[in-house]
This record gives structure tokens, C-alpha cells and sequence, in this order.
């Protein structure tokens, strides 16, 4: 059979992964014996494979993570004395994002949550599942921004497609009328429907004293703390750490 031929149609319909694999069966006699169906299958295999990656990468990169290298699999839990190894494992298999539960990072500043919340992301990600990371702050500039320039509904429609949504340095910050509107829009658009992660130097006992309204407190809390996962880091500062080790953490 001509490849030439062959490499061309798989190009125009797509599967860029059957040139490589077809001429990896061709080089190798042993293929000369397998059924048809058997080759065929690890061709799919191959292209369902590249499919996977390619859509990881895509999601990689819409997340915008904070710290976008980092994996499970690169954790010093030395760092982090109060972390539990289960936990932290069962929360990488990502049911609790298909089932539309929240988690809770709480710990002072250093002690690592954006980096384990990151972690977190990328195991989501592997799963193919959608992840969009924002610092609070930034997140509810954002919101107003789109408030104001009539692209509130666009943007809460992008946001609510996200299967995790990620909001970075909870409570350091008060919250103006319309930005706590805005927030308790998004938080209850997404009940039911997505999942949320939240860090935050704060215990979620004084996250009411952030919206400076008792009722709308009440209503956006409701609406995550009573369904979420929760981990709390203890410990010494992860900066102060590496620096004993000669090492930088940014």
C-alpha cells in the first residue's frame, strides 16, 4: 500500500497520531500475525491517546494556574506536617469535583495552599476535567468590569462551563456592595452545578466580617461550606523552609 497515500487521509480526517503508530506496526514483523481488529484497536488507542494529551494541554493552559509545573507527584510532605497523604490522594481522583462538592484550603501565609490547590488542578486536569484559577481580588475586578461593560452574562457563562473553579486568597479583602452582589451571583449560578476551591489565610468562622452584610454572608457560605471537603495546614512557613535549605519559593 502506498503511505504516502495512506499518511494524507489520515491527515485530512484528523488522526494524527495513525502515521506514527502505522508505521510502528509496519517496522515491527510480530504485527504481521495480530487479527485486523487487534491492530486496528491499538491505532485507535494510539490516536484516542494524542486526543487526550492535546486536550490536557488546552486545559492547562485555559487555566492560568498560579504555579502551572507542579504535580502530585512532586510534593515534599515534609513541608507539610498536618497534610494528610490519603487525603490529599482521594481528593486527586477528582470525585469530588464530579460530584459537585467544594474544598477548603485553609492555613497562614506560606504554609503552601495555592501550591497543593494547584496540585489539585493538575490532577483534575488529567482527567480532561475543566479548571479556571483566580485570585479573589482579581476575580471580582473582573466581575465589575463585566458589569460594567455589559459582558456580565458572557463571562458568568464562561465561568460556570469551568467543572472547578479555583479562588485564591479568600477574605483578604472587603468587599464593596456591588462586588459582594456579584460574587454571590457566580457562587449561586454555580450551585449544583460546579465545583469550587477556595484558599484562605482566614477560618471560615471570620469569612463573615469580608461581605459587611450578615444575610448575603449567610447565603453565600450556605451555599459552600456545608458541602465541602476541608484541609487545614499547620506548620512552619514553606518560604522559611527552603530558606533554611539554601532554596527560593516564589
Amino acid at each position: 500500500m502506498n503511505n504516502e497515500l495512506l499518511f494524507k487521509r489520515c491527515k485530512e480526517i484528523r488522526l494524527d497520531a495513525f502515521p506514527e503508530a502505522i508505521a510502528f506496526q509496519q517496522a515491527h514483523s510480530e504485527y504481521d500475525e495480530y487479527p485486523f481488529e487487534s491492530r486496528l484497536l491499538e491505532l485507535l488507542e494510539s490516536q484516542a491517546a494524542r486526543n487526550k494529551a492535546k486536550k490536557v494541554v488546552r486545559l492547562q493552559k485555559q487555566a492560568k494556574l498560579r504555579f502551572p509545573d507542579v504535580y502530585l507527584e512532586d510534593i515534599e510532605y515534609e513541608f507539610y506536617p498536618s497534610l494528610k497523604v490519603n487525603q490529599l490522594k482521594q481528593l486527586a481522583s477528582g470525585d469530588w469535583i464530579r460530584e459537585r462538592r467544594h474544598l477548603l484550603i485553609i492555613g497562614a501565609t506560606g504554609l503552601g495552599k495555592t501550591n497543593i490547590a494547584c496540585v489539585l488542578a493538575q490532577a483534575a486536569m488529567a482527567q480532561e476535567l475543566s479548571v479556571i484559577f483566580y485570585r479573589l481580588a482579581y476575580l471580582l475586578l473582573e466581575l465589575v468590569a463585566a458589569q460594567n461593560e455589559g459582558k456580565l452574562a458572557n463571562l458568568m457563562k464562561k465561568l460556570n462551563k469551568m467543572d472547578l473553579l479555583i479562588i485564591d486568597d479568600w477574605g483578604n479583602a472587603l468587599m464593596d456592595k456591588d462586588e459582594r452582589h456579584l460574587l454571590f451571583e457566580l457562587i449561586e449560578s454555580r450551585d449544583k452545578k460546579g465545583s469550587l476551591l477556595i484558599t484562605s489565610q482566614y477560618p471560615v468562622e471570620v469569612w463573615h466580617d469580608t461581605f459587611q452584610d450578615a444575610t448575603l454572608a449567610d447565603s453565600v457560605l450556605d451555599r459552600i461550606v456545608h458541602n465541602s471537603h476541608k484541609i487545614e495546614l499547620k506548620g512552619k512557613s514553606i518560604r522559611e523552609l527552603l530558606s533554611l535549605r539554601g532554596e527560593r519559593h516564589d
